[in-house]
């Protein structure tokens, strides 16, 4: 049961880490008008899928349903950040 347990605090950590980064990127991209329309769209709609995703964790628990939405919003993260650290790279 406490393993059960410490998974699910990992995994509300996770959320909650990625939640973070996707909403500072976000900020930070339109306030310095880096992101382009669709970069917004994409951090946007990660950022809004984080948070039900979030609530789901709170309803549901850790399912394993749960996981694979996790592990596709961190692919996603993972495509965005390299875009933007290019961008930045090329003085955009």
């Amino acid at each position: 049961m406490e393993k059960q347990k410490e998974g699910y605090d990992d995994l509300l950590a996770s959320i909650r880490r990625l939640t973070v980064m996707v909403l500072d990127s976000l900020e930070a991209g339109s306030r310095d008008r880096t992101l382009d329309q669709g970069q917004k769209r994409l951090l946007s709609s990660t950022g809004a899928r984080l948070l039900r995703l979030w609530r789901i964790v709170l309803l549901e628990g850790g399912s394993p349903r749960i996981s694979e939405e996790l592990g596709s919003v961190e692919g996603l993260l993972s495509a965005a950040g390299s875009v933007r650290q290019e961008e930045v790279q090329n003085g955009r």
